[in-house]
C-alpha cells in the first residue's frame, strides 16, 4: 500500500519499529505479532479516508512439527489480516476461506470481500476503496489446505482426507491465537464460498470440539458445493427454470438421461454421499453443451459462474472475473511478495493449484451436509447464494435444506420466507428457521460479494447480529430491511429544552466506546507526528550544527533522505473509479490469457470442473 505524502513520514517510523522488532526480539518459538506487520504493499494505492492495518505471513500448521527432522519441510499456511477499521458494538473476527479444493482465498481479498479493487485499466495496481468486510470485522484469509496459494508443504504431505484439513486448521488457529491472544476471546465466524462449503462445516465442527475454546459464533457459506447429491441432481431443474433448456427437446433429454444415471449411481451407495461422484460429473457439462455456439469464428459457451455471461470454450468462465490477469500480476512480482512475508513459499502464486486439488480424495469423503446438522445445533449457520450461478445454483442449496433435518425439524418449516431490500431496493428473499438462515440474492453471481458488495455486506452484519443503533458511521448506516423488520440506526438526542430534557448526547456504551476509541486514535496519531516532527527538528538542527562548525557552505541534495518506500503509479484524482460500478462489472470485456499474464509462460491445459480423476493438470481451476 503506498503512503500518501503526508503519511510518509510515519510510515518510514513505523518501518524501523518492524525492522527493529525483527532484529533485536528476544529468542522465542513463537513469532511476535510485530514480525508480521505490514507496513505497505508495492502496487496498493492508499485512500487517505482508510486507515488499513495490515499483518501477514505464515504460521505453522503441522500437528507433528516439533517430531520433524530441520531438514523437513513441514505443514505451513499462509494467513494475511486486515483489522477492522471501525468500531461497531464489540469486535469480531472473521476467518475467510475459497474453494476448489486448491485455491486460494486471496480470490476472497483481492476481488470480493477485501479492502481494494482492480481500477480496469492498470495491469497490476489495486486502489482501496470502501465496502470490504474489514470496516467493522477483523478478516483473516486463510490460504488453505498447504500447498494452496502462497502456503505451503512437501507434496507428500498434502492433504489427502478431512480429517488431516481439521487438524492442520486447528494447529493454524492454536499458533494464530499465541501470536495474536488479543482475538483469542473475540467472536469469532466462518465464511467463505463454493468449495469451502466442505471445508467450513468440517472446520467448524472440529473447532466445536476442541480443548481450544474458540469463542465460534457462527459460519456463512456463500454458493456452497455442500451437499452433491441434492446438487447434482437439481442441475436440469435449474437449467429448464431459467431457459438453458426446454423440456423434452434432444439436448434437454440427454441431460435428464445423465441426472437419472447420476441418481442410479447414489442409490448404489446405500445412503453415502461423497464430495464427487464421477458418474454425475457429465451433467453439467452436458448443459453447458447445449449453449456452445461460435461467435466471429470463435468458439463459445455458458458462464458456468455467471449464467448472464459467456466466456470462450472450453474455458466457460474459468477467464472470469476479468480481475485475474491484474491480479496473477501483482502476486507475481517480487516486491509484493516480500512486502507481505509470503517469499518462504517456493515458486510463484497459483490462484488454483492442480496438485492440491488431486490429492484430496473427494470421491471417499463425506459431503458436509452429513455434519452441518451437528454444527447447527450449537451455532447459527448462514447459507447465502447469488441466483444467477451454475455450478452451486440456489434449486440445489434448496433442495440440500428441504431435505434436511436438523434442531428437531425437517426443512425449514412453517417460517414465511421475507422479501430483504438495501437502501429500499430488493435484494433477495431472508427465511430463517431453527438457527439456519437462508438468503437467496438477486442478480448476483458464484462471487456474491463481486457483484454486490453492499448487499453482502449489510447481509453478513445481520447475521452477526451487530447492534446498528451503536453504529455512529460507516457502510452499516445504509438502510436495509427484512420483511417490515427495518435496520434501525443511530440517532444523537438533543436537548430541547422541554421538561427535563435529555442530554445533549445520550450514547450507548457501545456509542461511548467508539468515541473514545476514536480519540484514542485520534491522539495516538497526534503523539506520533509530534514524535517524527521532534525527529526531523533534532536531524535538522544537528545538521545545521555540523554545517556551522565543519564546512563553511554546502549545497543541499533535494534527493536526500527521499526513499521511496513503495513504487508508485500515480493516477490523477478524476481518474478514480466509482467502487461500486467497478464492483458490479461483469466479464464483458475478455480476461486475458491466464499464460500472457504469468509473462507468456505456457500453462497446461486446464480440465473440467469436477472431472478431475484421470487429469495431472497442475494448473486445474475448480470452483472459487
Amino acid at each position: 500500500m503506498r503512503c500518501s505524502w503526508w503519511a510518509r513520514a510515519s510510515c518510514t517510523l513505523s518501518s524501523l519499529f518492524y525492522f527493529a522488532s525483527q532484529s533485536f526480539a528476544a529468542p522465542t518459538d513463537i513469532p511476535s505479532a510485530a514480525s508480521f506487520y505490514i507496513p505497505s504493499i508495492p502496487h496498493i494505492h492508499a485512500n487517505p479516508d482508510i486507515n488499513l492495518q495490515l499483518y501477514g505471513g505464515h504460521l505453522s500448521a503441522d500437528p507433528n512439527a516439533t517430531r520433524a527432522s530441520p531438514t523437513d519441510v513441514t505443514a505451513h499456511l499462509y494467513f494475511f489480516m486486515v483489522k477492522n477499521r471501525r468500531t461497531a458494538d464489540k469486535q469480531r473476527v472473521v476467518f475467510w476461506f475459497n474453494g476448489g479444493p486448491g485455491c486460494s482465498s486471496f480470490d476472497g481479498l483481492m476481488m470480493e470481500v477485501g479492502p481494494w479493487r482492480w481500477d480496469g485499466k492498470s495491469e497490476h495496481d489495486f486502489w482501496v476503496k470502501p465496502g470490504g468486510w474489514e470496516e467493522y470485522t477483523t478478516m483473516v484469509y486463510v490460504d488453505q489446505p498447504p500447498g494452496t496459494g502462497f502456503s505451503y508443504t512437501s507434496t507428500d504431505q498434502f492433504a489427502h482426507t478431512i480429517d488431516v484439513v481439521q487438524a492442520y486448521m486447528l494447529e493454524f488457529i492454536k499458533n494464530f491465537y499465541q501470536v495474536f491472544p488479543e482475538y483469542k476471546t473475540v467472536d469469532t465466524y466462518l465464511a467463505g464460498e463454493s468449495f469451502a462449503g466442505q471445508w467450513i462445516p468440517y472446520i467448524a465442527d472440529a473447532m466445536l470440539n476442541s480443548t481450544l475454546n474458540i469463542p465460534l459464533r457462527g459460519v456463512a457459506i456463500g454458493n456452497g458445493w455442500i451437499d452433491s447429491k441434492s446438487q447434482y441432481l437439481t442441475y436440469l431443474d435449474f437449467a429448464t427454470k431459467i431457459g438453458l433448456l426446454k423440456e423434452n427437446t434432444d439436448a434437454w433429454k440427454k441431460v435428464n438421461k445423465l441426472t437419472q444415471d447420476c441418481s442410479a449411481a447414489f442409490d448404489r451407495l446405500g445412503g453415502r454421499n461423497p464430495m464427487k461422484m464421477k458418474e454425475c460429473s457429465h451433467i453439467m457439462y452436458s448443459v453447458m453443451d447445449s449453449k456452445a455456439h461460435k461467435q466471429d469464428g470463435v468458439d463459445m459457451c455458458i458462464n458456468i459462474y455467471d449464467v448472464r455471461l459467456e466466456d470462450t470454450s472450453p474455458a466457460c468462465g474459468m477467464n472470469w472475473p476479468p480481475e485475474m490477469p491484474a491480479i496473477n500480476k501483482f502476486l507475481a512480482a517480487p516486491e509484493v511478495v516480500a512486502s507481505i512475508h509470503a517469499s518462504a513459499h517456493p515458486g510463484t502464486w497459483t490462484e488454483c493449484r492442480g496438485q492440491v486439488h488431486l490429492a484430496f480424495h473427494q470421491d471417499d469423503s463425506e459431503s458436509a451436509v452429513s455434519i452441518l446438522p451437528r454444527v447447527l445445533s450449537q451455532i447459527p449457520v448462514l447459507i447465502f447464494v447469488g441466483d444467477q450461478d451454475l455450478i452451486c445454483n440456489y434449486l440445489g442449496l434448496e433442495k440440500m435444506i428441504k431435505d434436511m433435518s436438523w434442531n428437531g425439524g425437517t426443512g425449514l418449516g412453517t417460517v414465511q420466507t421475507q422479501s430483504y431490500s438495501v437502501n429500499s431496493l430488493p435484494a433477495g428473499t431472508w427465511a430463517t428457521s431453527r438457527n439456519l438462515t437462508y438468503v437467496k440474492l438477486f442478480n448476483a453471481s458464484h462471487m456474491a460479494p463481486f457483484d454486490i458488495p453492499d448487499i453482502t455486506h449489510d447481509m453478513m452484519l445481520r447475521f452477526m447480529n451487530v447492534n446498528f443503533s451503536s453504529v455512529i458511521d460507516g457502510t452499516a448506516r445504509i438502510p436495509s430491511a427484512i420483511g417490515s423488520d427495518v435496520k434501525p440506526h443511530f440517532e444523537e438526542k438533543l436537548d430541547t429544552g422541554e421538561g427535563q430534557g435529555t442530554p445533549a448526547s445520550a450514547k450507548t456504551p457501545q456509542q461511548n466506546k467508539a468515541m473514545w476509541e476514536a480519540y484514542y486514535n485520534a491522539g495516538s496519531a497526534a503523539l506520533v507526528l509530534i514524535i517524527v516532527f521532534l525527529v526531523i527538528g533534532t536531524f535538522v538542527y544537528c545538521r545545521l550544527r555540523r554545517k556551522r562548525v565543519q564546512l563553511p557552505t554546502t549545497t543541499h541534495d533535494p534527493n536526500e533522505e527521499n526513499i521511496p518506500l513503495t513504487s508508485h503509479r500515480g493516477m490523477a484524482d478524476d481518474e478514480d473509479i466509482d467502487s461500486s460500478r467497478r464492483r458490479s462489472a461483469k466479464g464483458k470485456e475478455r480476461a486475458k490469457n491466464v499464460a500472457t499474464a504469468n509473462g507468456g509462460s505456457n500453462v497446461e491445459e486446464e480440465e473440467r470442473i469436477f472431472d478431475v480423476g484421470d487429469s495431472d493438470d497442475e494448473d486445474y481451476k475448480h470452483n472459487k
